[in-house]
Formats: structure tokens, C-alpha cells, sequence
């Protein structure tokens, strides 16, 4: 009996072990071919996804959209709405409620010094202002401010900016300057070539220079101050004598939609224990709510829905808010 039991599990033993042996060959090769660039087959730079009806450049992108002294390390990846999450978990959520329509993503490495690449991610965001959403949110500490186009900068090893209804990113593998030359080069390029230099988001001029913190203005694309129903929401940062103070608009499609949800957020603070105060604005549609040790104030102006938010004095957030409704007046023509 037991020459019987010990024959199938030398066999399954055998069998086992040339399974996992295969699986790592399959493995190995999967491996080091996702390495090989074949130029047959993939074209010499980025290749875009974009609708046929609106097309990104006259000339083919491979001409165009490559690296100086950089070649292909990995061909294009093309992600939609439904996959997304896997190029970058835990952000898609962000994009999506933005108005994402695809990315397109690839590596390049230096010639000859392959630990030296990059790797360039192309969001086609729908809109300049769904570009601007996701790369206001997402900016990074210790940014340098650029002059590619009108929203860009840079970190030591990677650079960021908006061209049209694009949002890109290029990461290096490592602080260099001829890396960052190739980058630079690159952005340059496709700017031009988009002819998105020159076009700017004319909201976020409607807030008040004096005190500005020209670097801290945001859009919350939706959820603004927890929210659900407050969506591209502008906010910035003004300086004061006893610290930041941050200012909001939002532009709603006619002044009865601006003026619901102003109530609606009010009733929302109001619904997690804020308490109305009075307010000394001397302009209408003003409610100042304190919450928290802290006071909201909500007005609104034609289309706009606008305030300030979580300050510590509400003096200083009446003054704010003046400004802002002035500045406001200036484009509804409402005073």
C-alpha cells in the first residue's frame, strides 16, 4: 500500500515542479520583452487619442511629439474611462469627475544610459477648464512657477502644465539637468503646436489682485468643502494681517440656479449645527453662517455664487467679500 500512495505524489511532484518552471519562463520572457521597442512597429514618438472630429495637430504626431536625445522605451498606452484606475489607482475618481476622456502614457530613456528616462502622461481632459481642475488639485509642494503657458510649472525631477483642453505631466527617473532640457524642449513644442499658449480661464481673473495669492487659486471639479452638490468652484488665497483667508466664485448658468444653491449649501451648514449670523456686507443675498469656530459667508451676483470661506474673522471675510462682489459687478453688471 504504501508503493501505491507514493507513486502519484512523485508524479504530481514532477509535474508540479515543471509547471512553475514554465510559468517563469513565460514570466522571463513577458518581462524583458516589454523592454524591446520594435520602430516597425510602433511609431518614433507619441501617438494621441483623440476624436476624429477634433483633431490635435495638422501634421502626424510622430514628427512632432518626440524627446531631444530620447528615444522610446515602451510603446504608447491608451486608458479610457473604464480602465482608467489602472494606470493610476486612487486618483481616477478625481480625473473622472472632471470630465476625463483618455490619457495616453509612454517611457523614454537616454540614449545610451537607460537608468536616464522619463515618462510622459497626456490627459485629454474635454475642456480647458477640466484641464485646469485636475492640475490645480494636484499641484505639488515646492513647485517652481513657469512660463510654457498660462498654467505650468515645474519640480527638480518633473513638469506640469495645461494646453488647451490637455493636462500633462512628465516625471524623470532623476534630478538632471539634460533630462529637464528634453522636457522643456517637449513642452515648448507641443504648446506651440496645440497653439494653446495664449488661452486662459477668464474667471479666475475675476478675483481681487490686491493680497492675491495668484499661486494658491484652485477648482474643485466637485464635492467643494464637502458639498456634493458644489462643482467647479474656483477658490484662492488671500493674505491678511492674521493669516490666509480663502475667497470662492462659481459660475452657474443663469442667477435663479446661483441663488438655489446658495441656499442649499447654507441649509447644508446649517444642517451640521452653523448658526446664521448678521451680516454687515451692505449688498443683499449675503448670509454669514458660523460653524465651528469659524464663519462661512455665502452671496451671490447674477450668475455667480461666491463667498468666503472658513474664516476666522468675520470682518475681515465682510471686507473679502465686498471686494469680490465689486470685482463680480464689474462682469454681471449687478452692483
Amino acid at each position: 500500500m504504501t508503493g501505491y500512495k507514493d507513486s502519484p505524489n512523485r508524479n504530481e511532484t514532477i509535474i508540479g515542479i515543471a509547471v512553475l518552471l514554465l510559468l517563469v519562463i513565460t514570466g522571463t520572457v513577458i518581462f524583458l520583452k516589454q523592454f524591446r521597442y520594435d520602430p516597425s512597429i510602433f511609431p518614433s514618438g507619441m501617438m494621441l487619442s483623440t476624436p476624429s472630429s477634433q483633431p490635435l495637430l495638422d501634421e502626424k504626431p510622430e514628427s512632432i511629439l518626440s524627446f531631444k536625445n530620447m528615444t522610446p522605451m515602451t510603446p504608447p498606452e491608451i486608458f479610457n474611462k473604464d480602465n482608467l484606475s489602472e494606470k493610476i489607482n486612487g486618483k481616477a475618481e478625481l480625473y473622472l469627475s472632471a470630465g476625463f476622456k483618455n490619457l495616453t502614457c509612454q517611457r523614454f530613456n537616454k540614449q545610451g544610459d537607460p537608468d536616464s528616462w522619463l515618462e510622459l502622461f497626456i490627459y485629454d481632459m474635454g475642456d480647458i477648464k477640466n484641464a485646469f481642475a485636475v492640475y490645480s488639485v494636484q499641484k505639488r509642494e515646492g513647485f517652481s512657477p513657469l512660463e510654457l503657458s498660462g498654467y505650468s510649472y515645474q519640480t527638480e525631477n518633473a513638469l506640469f502644465f495645461v494646453s488647451g483642453r490637455f493636462y500633462l505631466e512628465i516625471t524623470s527617473s532623476k534630478v538632471s539637468g539634460s533630462l529637464m532640457d528634453s522636457m522643456l524642449s517637449f513642452s515648448k513644442d507641443f504648446i506651440k503646436k496645440t497653439g494653446a499658449v495664449e488661452k486662459l480661464i477668464p474667471d479666475i481673473k475675476l478675483f481681487p489682485a490686491k493680497n492675491l495669492d495668484e499661486n494658491s487659486i484652485i477648482l474643485f471639479p466637485s464635492n467643494a468643502f464637502g458639498f456634493d452638490r458644489l462643482n467647479m468652484v474656483f477658490a484662492a488665497d488671500y493674505k491678511t494681517k492674521e493669516g490666509k483667508i480663502k475667497v470662492f466664485l462659481s459660475r452657474r448658468k443663469n442667477k435663479a440656479e446661483a441663488a438655489e444653491l446658495a441656499k442649499s449649501y447654507s441649509d447644508f451648514l446649517s444642517s451640521l449645527g452653523g448658526r446664521e449670523t448678521k451680516s454687515d456686507t451692505g449688498f443683499g443675498n449675503t448670509k454669514i453662517i458660523e460653524i465651528m469656530d469659524a464663519y462661512e459667508l455665502i452671496f451671490t451676483n447674477g450668475p455667480f455664487l461666491a463667498g468666503v470661506h472658513s474664516a476666522e474673522n468675520p470682518k475681515e471675510a465682510e471686507k473679502l467679500a465686498s471686494a469680490l462682489n465689486i470685482k463680480l459687478g464689474e462682469n454681471t453688471g449687478v452692483k
